[in-house]
């Protein structure tokens, strides 16, 4: 048995991957497995990768996607076109995974994995957490043409492959990205809500997708429940979400201390000796 991971980044993000993959290792009690989309991250730094994965004791296993395949799809520095992949990635994954965990590289894994990885979804293409804002989810529901109270977050996405490889088409994708390109706003994650709204199972934000600027507003609206010892003990997915990143110095919210710790931790594992050796044994 092993959990099934998925990235889709460029090399900017290869950093807070590293950080994000050590936390998850730190909570999950299986051998993992890495599949990273890119396009053009370049083979030094894949092998640099791959041992610190290794040194971890994980794999990882890279995937190449021509850049050229989202030419059409809206892009900026903000929305490169990796955000796409996740939506391809059942065309691309080896037969023998049927079912895989997207993650974000702005997260922390703060509990085990494992039941979030093993949340059952016959029936459905993905599970994931809306992060209910109800204005803007009406707003969303009638921009987007859905039945649908809810606006997913495609930052953590539970993959049901199998049932994607049997029921999508990656041309009705693409098909939906040229047809709407100028109503895009939030690109893949519109996508997803537009096109696939209901195959999607909802799960508990608080747990799964933790958005980590509304702490407060989380408190408040479940009268201090889900306080700062609920997150440490119950929260699995912390996800920074928006575009203040705890990597940045000026960093100076909730949590920014936490991610710090994980960072250090993957200093320790580049600085040692045995991911050296890893380093050298790679790139032979």
């Amino acid at each position: 048995m092993c959990v099934n991971i998925l990235v889709t980044l460029n090399a900017a993000y290869v950093p807070p991957l590293k950080v994000m993959l050590k936390s998850l290792f730190d909570n999950c009690s299986e051998k993992v497995e890495v599949y990273l989309m890119h396009s053009d991250i370049q083979k030094q730094e894949l092998e640099r990768l791959s041992a610190f994965v290794e040194a971890c004791g994980h794999a990882l296993y890279p995937l190449t996607v021509e850049r050229d395949m989202f030419a059409e799809a809206p892009v900026n520095f903000y929305y490169p076109p990796e955000m796409y992949y996740r939506l391809i990635a059942h065309t691309v994954l080896p037969a023998h995974v049927d079912r895989i965990l997207y993650l974000d590289p702005d997260i922390l894994v703060l509990n085990p994995i494992e039941p979030l990885y093993y949340t059952e979804i016959d029936g459905y293409y993905f599970a994931a957490a809306a992060h209910s804002k109800p204005v803007i989810d009406y707003i969303n529901r009638i921009r987007l043409r859905t039945e649908s109270n809810r606006y997913y977050n495609s930052g953590v996405l539970l993959i049901n492959v199998e049932l994607l490889r049997k029921e999508v088409q990656v041309q009705q994708i693409f098909d939906y990205i040229k047809e709407h390109a100028h109503e895009l706003i939030l690109p893949d994650q519109d996508v997803l809500n537009g096109l696939f709204w209901h195959k999607i199972k909802p799960l508990d934000e608080h747990l799964y997708n933790y958005d980590a600027r509304r702490y407060g507003t989380y408190f408040l609206a479940t009268k201090g429940r889900v306080n700062l010892d609920f997150v440490m003990h119950n929260t699995v997915i912390l996800h920074f979400c928006g575009r203040k990143k705890p990597w940045h110095p000026s960093y100076k919210y909730r949590f920014g201390i936490l991610y710090k710790h994980y960072q250090k931790l993957v200093q320790r594992i580049e600085n040692c000796r045995e991911y050296d050796e890893a380093t050298a044994e790679v790139a032979r």
